[in-house]
């Protein structure tokens, strides 16, 4: 059974090592008769985009850095580096002395204004000494509501938690700044909507608008184009490049891309809709191309329109189901007979 599979295997071998030499011998003999090898592309009928290439930085459209507004100890963490949240949850508890003594203040100026607001509407109490009662009732439960709330640290949206900086019984102080700059407990990042940040050269920027979609692409996804749009072109320059800073928003409902990430871009200026279009290798000159029909090659003189990195929009000069030469065109006689090698 095994020697039989062995010469099934040595068999099938020598077949494709057959294949492939009488593939040579033909090649040598086309060559010797004085024939080209070319590859070529039909003409087609589709639509075509004109885009301007540039590069960016991407960006969460949401994030924050969250922490309280007073010096304080840490009393309890809830969350760790990793971790999803949502707005309003609660993601640290914070040493409550100073929320315990506004408490105490609040309620003591909140029985006072009751029992004013009684009086006054009785005619007991004047003016002058009910406003100062409001006052500072209005004042303790500003001051209440403002601990409380720089106490209990919640999350301002949904999110990830990107960054921890400090632990259980560890102070924190707004004063000083976090491990990114800012004074920060956490930061929370919404991978949703993205942002790609970049710049337009004077050259361009006429050709950009608000509105137009461009394709983003990134390393990490090689091959695969997440489409944007623009959502902000600066009316001014910067002062120190001259370019215009632009900006790109991107749905990222999947988490595919990453802020920070460095990307590039073909922002789509102009569409030509259900045109001819050649492969960009088909032109041999400006506005020329080598057309092969009945293995006969011949230079034609075309009019060009869009164009981007792949391809070219033909105005005039072909027709639909053309073939066109895209490799071997450069120094080929004119109706020289050629050989087709993609086909």
């Amino acid at each position: 059974m095994k020697f039989k599979t062995i010469l099934l295997i040595i068999t099938l071998i020598i077949l494709s090592l057959n294949a492939c030499s009488q593939k040579q011998e033909v090649e040598l003999e086309t060559i010797a008769a004085g024939k080209n090898y070319v590859e070529v592309a039909e003409v087609e009928i589709k639509d075509i985009e004109e885009t301007l290439t540039y590069s960016g930085t991407l960006e969460a459209a949401k994030a924050a850095f969250v922490g309280p507004e007073l010096s304080m100890k840490i009393k309890n963490l809830m969350v760790k580096e990793g971790d999803v949240v949502t707005k309003g949850q609660l993601l640290a508890l914070m040493d409550d002395t100073q929320l315990k003594q506004a408490e105490a203040q609040f309620d003591v100026a909140q029985k006072n204004y009751e029992r004013m607001k009684t009086l006054k509407n009785s005619g007991s109490v004047d003016k002058q000494t009910f406003d100062q009662i409001e006052s500072a009732f209005k004042t303790a439960q500003s001051a209440y509501e403002f601990i409380k709330n720089n106490t209990h640290i919640v999350a301002p949206l949904d999110g990830i938690v990107t960054l921890r900086t400090k632990q259980v019984g560890e102070s924190f102080s707004p004063m000083l700044p976090g491990a990114h700059g800012d004074p920060a407990l956490f930061r929370i990042v919404n991978l949703d909507k993205l942002k790609m940040n970049l710049n337009i050269s004077d050259v361009d920027i006429n050709r950009v608008k608000k509105g137009q979609k461009a394709y983003i692409f990134v390393d990490s996804e090689p091959g695969k184009a997440f489409i944007g749009t623009v959502s902000y072109v600066s009316p001014e320059a910067d002062l120190m490049s001259g370019t215009f800073p632009c900006k790109i928003a991107i749905e990222n409902k999947d988490h595919i891309l990453k802020p920070n990430q460095y990307a590039l871009t073909d922002i789509v200026v102009r569409t030509s809709i259900n045109t001819l279009v050649i492969p960009k290798e088909a032109l041999i000159g400006e506005g020329i191309v080598v057309v092969v029909k009945n293995s006969i090659a011949s230079k034609k003189n075309i009019q060009t329109g869009l164009s981007n990195e792949k391809e070219t929009e033909v105005i005039s000069g072909l027709h639909g189901g053309d073939i066109v030469i895209i490799n071997g065109a450069i120094g080929l006689a004119d109706n020289a007979e050629v050989v087709i090698r993609n086909q």
